[in-house]
């Protein structure tokens, strides 16, 4: 049996680690599309990213994975790589809930941001003024506030989790109403305006599917208080993203912290740069160190355990691909 593990945009030791304990599987870890076409010659299962999933790399894993029977993502969403193109005959796994600890730090992070000041604090800095006087009219705490998680999975969850620690009110919007830690409240996603009119700060951690496409639409916008600030955290296409430049360049709303947005990397002169009210960062919210949970080498070597046995995957997202 061989295993490809095709990642290149991260070293991915805790695959090579995991690996070692199964020494009958044959382990390769092409660096190059040459070498991935080459790789994927009987390989059973590909480890790779959503990241990775490019289109050279999407059509080569359909024209030489011809031996595929399994995908093991290392990231929870594969957006991209659907939308580019699976296989055919392959059960598809993904490592939901992993970084969902990282995710929501970083939610954490844009949320003080912008209610910190911390822009208008660095510039001071740079400028080497002491900018006191100017930013303490401006700055707000999460303390109190009203938060609304679009989103109640993993990384929603553990963002609940982690707001109630900063003394925040929270409301969960989702399709399913069942009992939550950490929530105050649950909302159905038919109550999305009057949720967002009662929310002082809005996460978006809703997974993109075709009934999610600027799910933060208008109208949507629209509802948000002018004192209210949106993170995304999750999808750029989530969002009607000229709405939501309109809004913040017209102060409808007081701010906006995006890891994520519609076309990646964003390019060079978009507005979203200039805005005084936008904390941006580049689609870095699941960075960093494990964390205190387990690692992707452990969901990868207790996946390939049950696949051994013939039995059940762990974290399957689509059973057989057609």
């Amino acid at each position: 049996m061989k295993l490809v593990c095709y990642d290149p945009h991260a070293r991915r030791t805790d695959i090579a680690d995991a690996m070692r304990t199964f020494p009958d599987i044959a382990f390769v870890r092409p660096t190059t599309l040459e070498a991935l076409a080459q790789d994927l010659d009987g390989a059973e299962i590909l480890v790779t990213s959503n990241r990775a999933y490019e289109a050279e790399a999407a059509a080569i894993i359909r024209a030489h994975g011809q031996a595929l029977r399994w995908i093991q993502f290392t990231t929870s969403g594969l957006d991209k790589a659907i939308g580019l193109g699976l296989p055919s005959g392959v059960i598809v796994t993904n490592a939901a809930g992993l970084r969902a600890f990282s995710v929501a730090e970083h939610a954490l992070f844009l949320m003080l941001a912008l209610m910190r000041q911390s822009r208008h604090a660095e510039q001071g800095q740079r400028d080497q003024q002491w900018v006191r006087d100017a930013i303490t009219p401006q700055m707000d705490n999460l303390a109190g506030k009203h938060l609304l998680i679009i989103g109640t999975g993993a990384i929603g969850q553990e963002m609940a989790r982690k707001a109630k620690v900063f003394d925040m009110q929270v409301t969960g919007l989702s399709r399913s109403l069942a009992s939550l830690s950490n929530f105050d409240r649950l909302r159905p996603r038919a109550d999305l305006l009057p949720a967002i009119s009662d929310a002082d700060v809005i996460v978006m951690a809703a997974n993109y599917e075709a009934d999610t496409h600027q799910m933060m639409n208008r109208a949507a916008i629209a509802a948000m208080k002018p004192t209210a600030h949106f993170i995304n955290i999750a999808r750029g296409a989530l969002v009607d993203e000229p709405a939501m430049v309109e809004a913040l360049r017209d102060k409808r709303i007081a701010g906006a912290g995006l890891d994520v947005t519609l076309v990646e990397p964003l390019p060079h002169g978009h507005e979203l740069y200039t805005l005084s009210n936008v904390v941006l960062s580049p689609h870095v919210a699941g960075a960093g160190s494990q964390g205190t949970g387990a690692g992707m080498g452990k969901i990868l070597s207790d996946n390939l355990l049950l696949w051994l046995k013939g039995e059940t995957l762990q974290k399957i997202v689509i059973e057989r691909t057609s």
